[in-house]
């Protein structure tokens, strides 16, 4: 157990696309000397800054605080960053992990077949976002389809009645509350489909 009090906090979720904001906090509360805060960045050194601020209380001990600051991207999603603590009364650095969590809209859609035991073809659209895609809507580009040859449920496409009144472009609108990204197949009978 540590002789300083350490809190590494996150104010609320950064989203892709916003304006700069405050990825991460890290607190030592109450020390006296002053506790030394810095941070690890790894792959992040070149896209954050670093804010710090100490206060000295009235009994003489001092809250150190310090903050992540960046325009949230995407590729910042899951990056590790430590909050590096150093103290008199530490023989060596307290290093706290933190995993940077940024919230996106969906940006790459892929349309790939399932294996099935069914006689029909199963396509499965799949979203990079964060938080995952809850919302699929599937829609082609042609009005010939017989009934009863195509189904969508979910995420999930069902070619039921494999003729070539099937032929063409279907895609899938993939959505959480930040946004939709679109992905397509194109599909002819009798060859491999080709996403697009």
């Amino acid at each position: 157990m540590s002789p300083v009090n350490v809190n590494v906090m996150v104010d609320a979720v950064p989203v892709a696309g916003r304006p700069e904001v405050i990825l991460v906090t890290c607190v030592t509360s109450r020390t006296k000397p002053a506790a030394e805060v810095s941070w690890n960045l790894a792959a992040l050194s070149d896209s954050v800054k670093v804010s710090s601020d100490t206060v000295k209380h009235l009994d003489g001990t001092f809250t150190v605080t310090s903050s992540l600051i960046a325009t949230p991207t995407v590729q910042m999603n899951q990056q590790l960053v430590q909050c590096v603590i150093r103290h008199a009364a530490m023989k060596e650095a307290l290093e706290v992990d933190h995993k940077i969590i940024v919230h996106y809209p969906p940006q790459l859609v892929f349309v790939t077949p399932l294996k099935t035991d069914c006689n029909a073809e199963v396509y499965q659209c799949e979203a990079d976002a964060n938080p995952a895609a809850t919302h699929y809507r599937w829609h082609s580009a042609h009005q010939n389809i017989p009934n009863g040859a195509v189904k969508t449920e979910g995420n999930k496409l069902y070619l039921l009645k494999l003729t070539s009144d099937l032929d063409g472009l279907y895609t899938c609108e993939a959505s959480n509350e930040y946004g939709t990204g679109t992905g397509s197949l194109y599909w002819k009978k009798g060859e491999n489909p080709s996403e697009l």
